[in-house]
């Protein structure tokens, strides 16, 4: 082990902190200006989806940490699994539009088999545990409309389990390890999950054409992680019906 020099300092930065921050979200906005329209993640929390579209607010340090992380562990990622050499940022760019849905939607890759493609899907876990399908549900939504798009029964989802700890025999702590999942689903789930994604885009455009509360709250509530004062900039405009004033919500 190396003896560091006694007269070794080390301060902490914060002015520095502040503009690597900036610089930081301003490459993530730049990178999603572009989107226009109603996007297949509008629909997972359709009510989000309207008073961000409708009220935009900057990004937190917190969301420029957690989807700077995201964005480029997806491209090193999708460059592995798409064999390209070095890191192409633009690998999960491009997006396909379904007029029936009225919605665009990005799968991270597809792959072509027996003339269909095989949309897949790819995510970052903070979890320290295994997860169920019912913990991988968001995920699953997702994917499963990426299916709909491609009217595939058949997908791919990948998830990087950043905090797993390390299998016996592997040493102490934890590492990230890949899980990789074969999802499916028959037609008549397709079509059924078709005609919600339906409703749901039609809910939300109207919402976004009346900008009235009554169709607003027609709106599913968003899930309850993304919920609550301190989770969401839109809380006192919204103030979700049965969570508004509540101290669970509130704090």
């Amino acid at each position: 082990m190396l003896t560091l020099p006694k007269s070794l300092k080390v301060d902490r930065n914060t002015k520095a902190e502040s503009k690597l921050v900036k610089r930081v979200k301003d490459w993530l906005e730049r990178d999603s200006k572009d989107r226009k329209g109603i996007h297949a993640s509008d629909l997972l929390d359709p009510r989000k989806a309207y008073y961000d579209k409708t009220n935009p607010q900057p990004m937190t340090a917190r969301m420029v940490g957690l989807f700077f992380v995201g964005k480029v562990l997806h491209s090193f990622l999708l460059s592995a699994l798409l064999g390209e050499k070095g890191t192409n940022w633009k690998s999960d760019g491009g997006s396909t539009i379904d007029k029936e849905l009225g919605i665009s939607y990005s799968p991270d890759w597809k792959k072509l088999w027996k003339g269909v493609n095989i949309p897949g899907e790819f995510k970052t876990n903070r979890s320290k545990y295994e997860q169920s399908t019912s913990d991988l549900k968001s995920y699953l939504e997702q994917e499963l409309i990426y299916q709909v798009g491609e009217q595939s029964e058949d997908g791919r989802l990948i998830t990087l389990m950043l905090n797993l700890p390390a299998p016996r025999g592997e040493g102490w702590g934890t590492y990230p390890q890949f899980r990789c999942y074969d999802v499916s689903v028959d037609k008549s789930g397709l079509k059924e999950y078709r005609a919600q994604l339906i409703k749901f885009r039609k809910l939300l455009e109207r919402a976004l054409k009346t900008k009235k509360k009554a169709d607003i709250n027609k709106l599913p509530l968003c899930r309850d992680y993304k919920c609550g004062r301190s989770q969401c900039p839109h809380y006192n405009d919204c103030k979700p019906e049965g969570r508004f004033g509540l101290r669970k919500w509130d704090k």
